[in-house]
């Protein structure tokens, strides 16, 4: 029978920039020191590890604001972003060109993230997470 779930090949580089250990990361998603030293390792996962990992690594925020600029940026509530997580936007509104969906994002501060997209009309509202695909993910 083949093997089903996800790998998540960027785990370990995602938990270090996050400054956790694997005891700490492992804690915070109540799961097992050796399930994520083998995930580490190359193991697999079902979406729903895969799931609690994105929680701890790169939480829901909500978005207040998008500039006007290239790039553009974003304000949020604080956040766990890092430079060039991809990032997924959801349900944001009004702006020009529209920035839902998965974005590359470049760490400001705790409350500001840029996207390199040229918004010419700013918008509100919606929420950024931290993308499946920032851990590596392959589908097995």
């Amino acid at each position: 029978m083949p093997c089903r779930g996800h790998r998540l090949d960027t785990l370990r580089s995602r938990r270090l920039a996050a400054g956790l250990s694997v005891a700490e990361l492992a804690r915070q998603c109540n799961l097992t020191d050796q399930l994520i030293q083998r995930l580490e390792d190359g193991g697999n996962c079902d979406p729903q590890i895969t799931e609690r990992l994105l929680d701890v690594l790169g939480p829901s925020v909500a978005i207040t604001s998008s500039s006007v600029a290239n790039p553009s940026s974003i304000l949020t509530a604080a956040h766990k972003f890092v430079t060039n997580d991809t990032v997924t936007i959801l349900g944001h509104t009004g702006s020009t060109p529209a920035i839902d969906g998965d974005r590359v994002a470049t760490f400001v501060d705790t409350t500001h993230f840029t996207i390199p997209i040229n918004v010419t009309g700013g918008g509100a509202g919606g929420t950024a997470r931290l993308s499946p695909t920032t851990l590596g993910i392959a589908r097995l």
